[in-house]
């Protein structure tokens, strides 16, 4: 399986569509985003959160390939209805796709009082509860990433990821995880047998491919050439 990963859009369609004419021509399977296609501190008074959101869904959605999606802590809770509508609501889900199990969860805990910050103690509540039943390889969706990667730094020493998010994937080793959030680091890392990727934020450029072959993860970030 091959998925095509694009996160933190931040409102940017422009960017958007840049990234999405550049892996025309590329074969994938699957597209994966994982939360703020919007930005509340950005949107114009020409355009509600709401109708951005639904433009930038609309872009993704122009290949005709399997769209699975989680808010971000920037995205009103409104935007679930938008995923609801077109059918590419990962969050709070579960579903199996390519041989492999998906499980989503939006949002951040953030000290910015944004729109959709989930509490850990919810995070932890809810993803067990999503894995009850879930047998063979799967894969973790989240917004935030796990505390204490190379992924959830800020300030060049500060990790603020989620505490609940590295307990379930010690625990239940998905065979990765994709993560979004923390726009300064992006890459690949490892907890456990797990593969954590970040391709870095889409509203300057970044998308990433990952491949699973054989149980095997390559995990690759792009930027948009100018």
């Amino acid at each position: 399986m091959r998925i095509l990963v694009i996160a933190d859009i931040h409102s940017r369609f422009d960017m958007l569509q840049k990234i999405m004419d550049e892996v025309s021509d590329e074969n994938y399977d699957i597209i994966v985003s994982q939360g703020d296609f919007t930005d509340m501190f950005t949107t114009t008074t020409n355009f509600t959160q709401m109708e951005i959101a639904d433009v930038i869904v609309q872009k993704l959605m122009i290949p005709n390939k399997p769209l699975f999606c989680v808010p971000g802590n920037h995205d009103p809770y409104e935007l679930l209805d938008i995923f609801d509508d077109y059918g590419i609501n990962l969050h709070q889900k579960k579903t199996d796709t390519n041989g492999f199990t998906m499980i989503g969860w939006g949002g951040a805990d953030t000290p910015f009082r944004t729109n959709f910050e989930p509490t850990e103690e919810e995070t932890m509540d809810v993803l067990k509860g999503l894995l009850v039943g879930v047998g063979g390889e799967w894969i973790l969706v989240t917004h935030a990433p796990p505390k204490g990667t190379k992924l959830d730094i800020v300030d060049k020493k500060k990790h603020v990821g989620s505490e609940s998010i590295r307990k379930i994937i010690e625990k239940k080793q998905p065979l990765l995880a994709l993560c979004a959030h923390i726009h300064e680091n992006n890459g690949t890392d490892k907890i456990g047998k797990t593969t954590i990727f970040y391709p870095g934020p889409a509203y300057s450029g970044y998308y990433g491919f990952v491949d699973i072959e054989n149980n095997m993860v390559i995990c690759k970030t792009h930027r948009i050439r100018n």
